[in-house]
């Protein structure tokens, strides 16, 4: 390696130690260590910037405000009302109707915190009426969003999809979403069942909800506009999927005609954009574009086809996803990390597929970790003093996945390979 590259990788790494000790947003950071990359590689400025991932950016904002007209216009709340009185009192039923909105918005596009924050508090209310299903409710409806995360439609899966593509690699963006419902599905039939065990055993693996979920306040239709939404949701899956237009764009769009139609408060709107999480993603996708402009990635890719392309390197590349995923809470900031280097390494051979779901899929579990937005809105609309247990219960859960679903996952290339 070269001085630069050896000083990009290792301003990388203090990256991430400082975004975890410090809590700082990892795009801030990178974007501040790109500085003395580039004093030091003698790179124009102007061709790092050229590595922004704009796509994405517009993706995310986008999409977002797409849904914010969704729930802004009580759509998504007249959707979801109407799903769980289909359902009624069939408990059994209630998590896999939370685990199936949250699947299916996220499948649409929306970015997987913000159906999961919308649907925490309304799980809670449902709660309230079928208390030992609570907490299965919610982590069927946190583990459903976040696992669809994988769709190509989702910024999640473009920013999957960005890593193959600047590596020349192709794969089934459909089908890696598919593997992650499968897991998924099978998580929670699993957690069902454990539920249920400990129920029968007298020791139920359960949570009350927080009183103030019993006030249900309605937000206000406006028939007209709720249609329209509902109307622009459509019309952007025929678009995107059908015609193939762009995520990002086409989203857009659509936002801005409901815009111009309806006239909701922009301010309200634009806040439901996730800035921090796009500050994030395109700060350190920018500053692994530099990595790769100065031949960082090539270098590591090299390396680690040096040092063996065998289990034991799928298994490290699987099992540090699930680390990191666990200690720094942003999932899109770390398979925007790892996905280049998985790519890079097993991109063009015949099990480059089932290496990036062993890293992406597992990764994509670990939202109910307590340190995570999802884990926390589980916490916070739970009662009090059931919230120390609660914390511990997500943390030992979390942990577990870790261990397992990596190891489980990466025996599929393992075997091929």
């Amino acid at each position: 390696m070269t001085a630069a590259q050896s000083l990009s990788l290792i301003l990388l790494v203090l990256v991430l130690v400082l975004a975890i000790w410090r809590r700082m947003n990892i795009g801030v950071l990178a974007l501040a260590a790109a500085l003395p990359v580039l004093a030091v590689s003698g790179l124009d400025p102007k061709t790092m910037y050229g590595t922004f991932p704009g796509d994405i950016f517009v993706l995310i904002a986008g999409v977002s405000l797409m849904f914010a007209h969704l729930e802004r216009s009580g759509a998504l709340a007249l959707f979801v009302d109407k799903v769980y009185a289909a359902v009624g009192d069939r408990h059994g039923l209630l998590p896999w109707a939370g685990f199936l909105i949250g699947a299916a918005l996220s499948t649409a596009g929306a970015f997987s915190t913000a159906p999961i924050a919308f649907l925490v508090p309304i799980i809670a209310h449902v709660g309230v009426r079928s208390r030992p299903t609570f907490l299965l409710c919610e982590l069927a409806v946190i583990i459903g969003a976040n696992s669809a995360g994988l769709s190509p439609l989702n910024p999640t899966g473009a920013v999957v999809r960005s890593a193959a593509t600047k590596l020349g690699v192709t794969y089934s963006g459909w089908g890696l979403w598919a593997v992650s419902m499968v897991v998924a599905v099978v998580v929670v039939a699993l957690l069902q069942a454990f539920t249920a065990m400990a129920r029968r055993r007298g020791r139920p693996f359960e949570a009350t909800p927080a009183p103030a979920a019993a006030e249900h306040h309605d937000t206000g239709v406006n028939p007209w506009y709720a249609g329209c939404s509902g109307i622009a949701l459509l019309a952007f899956l025929l678009l995107v999927v059908l015609a193939k237009t762009d995520v990002g764009v086409t989203s857009m769009c659509l936002a801005a005609l409901l815009q111009i139609a309806f006239r909701p408060g922009e301010r309200a709107l634009l806040s439901r954009i996730p800035w921090q999480s796009i500050l994030l993603l395109c700060g350190l996708l920018t500053y692994l574009g530099l990595m790769q402009k100065i031949g960082t990635m090539d270098s590591i890719a090299h390396i680690l086809r040096h040092l063996g392309t065998g289990a034991l390197l799928i298994l490290v590349i699987a099992y540090l996803t699930a680390l990191l995923c666990n200690i720094e809470s942003s999932t899109l900031g770390v398979l925007g990390l790892i996905m280049p280097i998985a790519f890079g390494t097993y991109g063009h051979t015949g099990i480059a597929f089932w290496v990036a779901a062993a890293v992406a899929v597992p990764a994509a579990l670990m939202v109910m970790n307590p340190i995570h937005v999802a884990g926390t809105l589980i916490i916070g609309n739970s009662a009090i003093q059931d919230q120390d247990r609660l914390f511990r219960w997500l943390l030992t859960l979390a942990g577990c996945l870790a261990l397992v679903t990596p190891g489980l996952l990466a025996l599929v290339p393992i075997v091929l390979e």
